[in-house]
């Protein structure tokens, strides 16, 4: 960059934290509002290139600076907001960055990746090992955690980007074939699934321990601010092709026992999946969830209102529109939310920052 840079404010950032803190541990209504980004703010962006443009892992330096260039330059814009937001960066290369370091064949589209099934045969998955001796998906996720920490960490803090969740890590492993695998496998499937729980706090570890500590916790769980050894985010998008009784039966456990040594964990549910809501929130250690809008599927806050009774003891994370925010008042003032804002322009953005800080009980 050809400017001088400005340290972050983690005096600032502590302040946030504390409003996090109040909403997870006591159980009243209380909402927090965060500027995920605003449109029309004159910041002129580093060029990011297409994901298939980077040859990984020898550009991953070079991309990594231009990710970090870009949220730095938010993170000063932001300053005028009175919202609840800690802008922070962290790799991503798409959705096989999640698994990637299993092994396996990876191919990168313009703006994500996908990770092809690694193992033809269901006895195969016995012969993987997680190994971060030269791999290089470990090297570019927790390597690039890493990378940016002690490169950026002193201009804003670095957050991990999380995993997925046990089943579908077992949905890369296995591919579709998973979906047989509850038939033909009944008895063996619990072994995949144990190793799959392994598997996801192999990756979080890794990145953790390199993420920007801040007050004790880290910014994760797609950037939201968690104390302690939390995990997240993570997510199940596999099980939308299963009903609650057959995850219940062979997958649930797995989630329990990824999320059972964490401080909390945060998971990301997809609306057109809302059949599982009952069973993910059955699990203690799963605090926070966010809730996503799914082309021709239900709307969050109608999710939401749909599964109300099942949050009474979550923190929920919905990125509403203006129309819908303002018809949310009866879920700001009796429930426990994460306002996510993507605003058009930064009258917007204060526009939705004054109706939610009213709900903020700080």
């Amino acid at each position: 960059m050809n400017r001088e840079l400005v340290p972050f404010n983690m005096e600032k950032m502590v302040e946030i934290t504390k409003r996090y803190e109040k909403i997870y541990t006591e159980n009243s209504p209380r909402a927090l509002i965060q500027i995920r980004s605003c449109k029309n703010n004159g910041i002129i962006n580093k060029e990011v290139k297409p994901l298939n443009a980077y040859k990984f892992p020898e550009d991953r330096d070079i991309y990594l600076d231009a990710l970090a260039e870009n949220s730095y330059m938010y993170s000063r814009f932001h300053e005028r907001f009175d919202d609840d937001h800690i802008v922070s960066a962290s790799p991503w290369y798409g959705i096989a960055d999640l698994t990637g370091f299993l092994g396996g064949k990876v191919d990168f589209t313009a703006d994500t990746s996908y990770h092809h099934q690694i193992c033809e045969n269901f006895a195969d998955f016995r012969k993987l090992s997680l190994n971060k001796e030269n791999n290089p998906w470990v090297e570019l996720v927790s390597g690039g955690v890493k990378y940016m920490r002690e490169k950026w960490g002193k201009y804003i803090p670095i957050a991990f980007d999380g995993a997925d969740g046990p089943g579908d890590v077992a949905n890369v492993i296995r591919g579709n074939d998973l979906f047989y695998d509850v038939y033909d496998y009944p008895d063996e499937l619990p072994e995949l699934m144990d190793f799959c729980a392994k598997a996801v706090n192999f990756t979080l570890d890794l990145q953790r321990a390199e993420a920007t500590e801040v007050k004790g916790g880290y910014l994760a769980g797609f950037k939201t601010w968690m104390p302690g050894k939390c995990v997240g985010q993570l997510s199940e998008d596999f099980s939308t092709m299963v009903s609650p009784s057959v995850y219940e039966k062979h997958f649930l456990h797995a989630l329990e026992k990824t999320v059972k040594d964490s401080s909390m964990a945060m998971m990301h549910v997809h609306s057109v999946g809302e059949q599982l809501i009952p069973l993910f929130t059955s699990v203690d250690k799963i605090k926070l969830f966010e809730l996503s809008s799914d082309p021709n599927a239900p709307r969050a806050v109608e999710t939401f209102r749909k599964y109300k009774k099942y949050f009474r003891d979550k923190v929920v994370e919905i990125a509403p529109t203006f129309d819908e925010l303002i018809n949310m008042e009866d879920i700001l003032s009796e429930n426990r939310i994460i306002v996510w804002y993507y605003a058009e322009n930064e009258d917007d953005a204060k526009r939705a920052i004054e109706f939610v800080n009213k709900y903020r009980s700080d």
